[in-house]
């Protein structure tokens, strides 16, 4: 598992993104109900139903063991995270980790190389940042399309109302939709015009 994130495509800025280090959330460890001092489990990252990476987790009191085989060499290295809780506003607990560079409280833990850290202390960027204006517009403008019922794609034009939605609600939907695919639009034709004056020259 050494150079994990290694040979993934870099952001605009030169980062490894999030997603090829690795995500590794509490959230998702205490909801299967995981996360009980001395139990010990096994971690899995898929791509495509197929694993590329696992750990192994020992969870002790306020902190887990995180250990894993090193692919080039076969060491096995153990790593301790501490962990920690906040109260719920309507009772019970939220779990967190406790970075252990910066002791930050965070939900995931990245492992970009040898050992796991937060987003900042790893040096990972979201891969949506390295998306143009019109692209981020374009994301956004989906993401309503799927709240909406409407298929995916802002070319596919703008579906009805959907049943049960108040007129108020479908209209400030529709039109922060139809805002959005306005920049998204604009963007695409800014760079085709740009590209057809690159042909010209």
């Amino acid at each position: 598992m050494g150079g994990r994130g290694s040979g993934s495509q870099s952001s605009y800025s030169g980062k490894a993104e999030t997603n090829d280090s690795m995500p590794l959330d509490i959230r998702k460890i205490t909801r299967k109900g995981l996360l009980v001092a001395g139990n010990r489990f096994s971690w899995q990252w898929l791509v495509n139903d197929r694993q590329v990476a696992g750990i192994t987790i020992r969870v002790d009191w306020q902190s887990m063991v995180l250990s894993f085989r090193v692919k080039t060499t076969g060491e096995v290295v153990e790593q301790r995270v501490q962990t920690q809780t906040t109260p719920c506003h309507l009772g019970g607990k939220r779990y967190w980790f406790t970075c252990p560079r910066c002791s930050k409280r965070v939900a995931v833990l990245y492992a970009p190389g040898r050992n796991f850290a937060c987003r900042q202390c790893g040096g990972l960027g979201y891969a949506t940042q390295k998306e143009g204006v019109g692209d981020r517009a374009s994301t956004k403008a989906d993401k309503l399309r799927k709240r909406l019922g409407w298929e995916a794609g802002i070319l596919n034009g703008s579906g009805g109302r959907p049943k049960g939605m108040h007129w108020k609600t479908y209209r400030r939907l529709k039109d922060h939709h139809d805002a959005l695919v306005q920049v998204s639009l604009q963007d695409i034709g800014r760079k085709l015009g740009f590209l057809h004056e690159l042909l010209k020259g």
